[in-house]
């Protein structure tokens, strides 16, 4: 069953019952009224006999008018149960009875038959009207739960047919701008998808990051292992071969770590300690050996992040120098200054670099992306040919 039609039914099952209930109300409140009105009847009747009797006993005319009836405690034609009757006001299943006293011998029974009543005659006509207008009631209470149900249904049909719209590729949902539980169940998805859309997005990532990162280190390995199968190879030379391999083997173990982390949902919080430029630098220059690489340390101050990230920043900076920056002797020549507020890599770019191409553009993006996760900036610019990669500490 939907939704509006369930919304349908409990409108209209409780606007049934506000019926049943008034219309219950309405009788008891008629018959409440009629018994009143009787008892009031009653009474100015039988003060208004009492006073003629006590005028003139001659002249007080009992009632006779099958509806009501009086008779004296003398007459011979007084009821029996009528007889047993205290003094006050009686009422019965069909009759209202007013016993009053004349005087110590004698009494006045006034009896008001209800069966004759206007609202008993008329009962069933009652019953018939109460009837149509419960119907009329319901079926009004009916439509106007239709058009209402409509109307709250509509934004969750809204939203329903975003979520079966979503794109899984690039998923999307704009939260309705209603301010009620609706419209926050729908910033709730939209905000879910949001999450969804970023997992993926870096789902992404990291299979791009992790084919163009560990290209470098697979092919060492690749090269290593082709040298190594030659029989006449060296021992010297096999044993730098293996030391190669095994230090392709950490550097891919490393990236594969940081890339993990960029693709979780975490901003590198974890191992955060002071950075010690000192090894990390002269880490970076045995690294990058073949380079002509000049490194300028200015009183750096203590800076506190993710040491693997750090690391990795700077060695993709470099990496990206090696690819594409311009070669002096067959070297190529950056220069690399640590300062309080950040660190810059700058040099002079090849006349064939393309800074545009996917592997230099994705190199940008990885540092970008590590910078945000421990809190920095990353920033490029080119100025006459000269290159500058600039990390701005957090």
């Amino acid at each position: 069953m939907v939704f509006k039609t369930r919304l349908t039914l409990a409108f209209g099952l409780f606007t049934l019952t506000l019926c049943v209930l008034f219309a219950a109300l309405l009788v008891e409140s008629l018959t409440e009224l009629e018994d009143h009105l009787v008892e009031t009847f009653l009474i100015q009747e039988a003060t208004y006999l009492i006073s003629r009797y006590q005028q003139d006993p001659v002249q007080a005319v009992l009632p006779d008018l099958g509806q009501l009836k009086g008779y004296f405690s003398s007459a011979d034609s007084l009821p029996q149960w009528l007889v047993e009757l205290a003094p006050g006001y009686h009422q019965t299943e069909e009759f209202h009875v007013l016993v009053s006293e004349i005087d110590d011998r004698l009494y006045l029974y006034l009896v008001y038959d209800e069966s004759r009543g206007v609202l008993d005659q008329q009962e069933s006509t009652l019953l018939l009207f109460m009837g149509l207008l419960i119907l009329v009631v319901l079926i009004i209470g009916l439509l106007l739960a239709r058009y209402q149900a409509n109307l709250l249904a509509k934004p969750i049909n809204v939203l329903a047919s975003q979520v079966d719209r979503v794109n899984t590729a690039n998923p999307e949902i704009t939260p309705l701008s209603s301010n009620d539980e609706i419209g926050r169940l729908s910033w709730a998805y939209a905000d879910l998808v949001a999450r969804l859309r970023e997992f993926i997005e870096r789902e992404q990532a990291f299979t791009r990051y992790a084919s163009h990162e560990l290209m470098t280190p697979l092919s060492i390995m690749r090269n290593n292992l082709e040298l190594l199968q030659h029989q006449d190879t060296s021992p010297e030379i096999q044993q730098r071969a293996v030391t190669r391999m095994r230090e392709a083997v950490q550097r891919m173990q490393q990236q594969i770590e940081v890339f993990l982390m960029l693709a979780r949902e975490e901003r590198m919080q974890s191992n955060v300690q002071a950075i010690d430029w000192q090894q990390l630098l002269g880490d970076v220059k045995n690294r990058f050996a073949q380079m002509e690489l000049h490194i300028e340390l200015s009183d750096p101050g203590e800076v506190h992040a993710n040491e693997l990230a750090v690391h990795t920043i700077v060695e993709n900076i470099l990496s990206n120098v090696v690819r594409h920056g311009q070669q002096h002797n067959g070297r190529t020549e950056a220069w690399l200054k640590v300062h309080a507020n950040g660190l810059e890599v700058s040099n002079l770019a090849s006349e064939s670099a393309d800074q545009k191409s996917a592997g230099y553009g994705l190199g940008h993006e990885i540092n970008r992306k590590l910078c945000q996760a421990v809190g920095w900036q990353f920033k490029t610019n080119e100025d006459g040919g000269r290159f500058t990669a600039r990390v701005e500490f957090g």
